[in-house]
């Protein structure tokens, strides 16, 4: 039996989970999250700030970079380059509408497994926001220098390290929590694709160097000096892509554990009415227990 990221029982998954409400870890959004008006109105703020910003990276860049004719003579490959991803402006402005969608809901929470919810989320698209963000400076700017040959052979070595650890991830998160799983087909496959293609890392660089050099296939353009900088904006953005992924996966699965074993977590962490349901709502639930208690006596 195949078994699933997120198919496990509530035994299994407390093998993987930490107590939010006393252990912080680095990449937590933190147990208090979006319980009081205040966090959630300035949510709010920090999405204005933030989505100007990615705005600004991701669309307002790419055309105020190579405003002067001397730099588009001079860099007119890479300009050309990132003019590829023009069609990611739509897009960008969708997700900025989607993400003010989710965070315009100011209102209170019923338990602090939904405000996880809705935290996840808010990191989801932060993340989401800033990957397609830098995508039309780092990787328009390793097409303008490499052309389609060396940007093909940049972006197989990016995408199969980045599902190569992502697979490695799901595995080693699946491992915890079932215990020593036999390898499937794919990771198999993954793992080996992966190995080879480190063999040869030596002579896919030789190659692509060559390319922009001498043999020219694929690119546009006059020789440059910043064809030779511009290149690693690629493999820098399929790393970060890769951190910030495989870096927060567990978050991700705990949170949904944690959403699907709300009670049991709830009760299993000995955690306070106040810190499940915020202080409004723990004050009239102590209210409705002391009148429960009177009526019994």
């Amino acid at each position: 039996m195949v078994k699933k990221l997120f198919g496990a029982s509530f035994e299994e998954s407390n093998k993987i989970a930490y107590n939010l409400f006393k252990e912080k870890k680095w990449y937590d959004t933190g147990a208090e999250g979006s319980q009081n008006i205040g966090s959630r109105i300035f949510n709010i703020v920090l999405w204005i700030a933030f989505s100007i910003g990615f705005y600004g990276i991701g669309v307002g860049m790419p055309e105020t970079a190579f405003d002067s004719d001397s730099v588009k003579f001079n860099l007119g490959d890479i300009y050309y380059g990132i003019s590829n991803f023009n069609f990611l402006k739509s897009l960008i402005l969708w997700i900025i509408i989607l993400w003010g969608l989710l965070l315009l809901n100011i209102f209170p929470k019923s338990n602090y497994s939904v405000t996880r919810l809705f935290e996840i989320g808010n990191l989801f698209f932060i993340t989401l926001l800033c990957m397609l963000s830098i995508m039309p400076m780092s990787l328009g700017m390793t097409l303008g220098a490499t052309g389609w040959f060396g940007f093909s052979i940049i972006c197989i070595y990016g995408l199969i390290f980045f599902v190569k650890t992502l697979v490695s991830r799901i595995r080693k998160i699946k491992t915890e929590m079932y215990g020593e799983l036999t390898d499937s087909s794919f990771n198999i496959i993954m793992d080996k694709l992966w190995n080879f293609l480190k063999k040869i890392w030596l002579f896919s660089l030789a190659i692509v160097v060559l390319n922009i050099l001498i043999l020219r296939i694929g690119m546009w353009g006059s020789f440059s000096l910043w064809s030779f900088i511009c290149m690693f904006a690629g493999p820098i953005y399929f790393g970060l892509l890769t951190l910030f992924s495989a870096g927060t996966l567990k978050l991700y699965v705990n949170s949904f554990y944690l959403v699907k074993y709300a009670e049991q977590y709830r009760v299993l962490w000995k955690v306070t009415d106040e810190q499940w349901y915020g202080k409004r709502r723990a004050k009239k639930l102590a209210k409705k227990k002391l009148k429960q208690e009177r009526k019994g006596k």
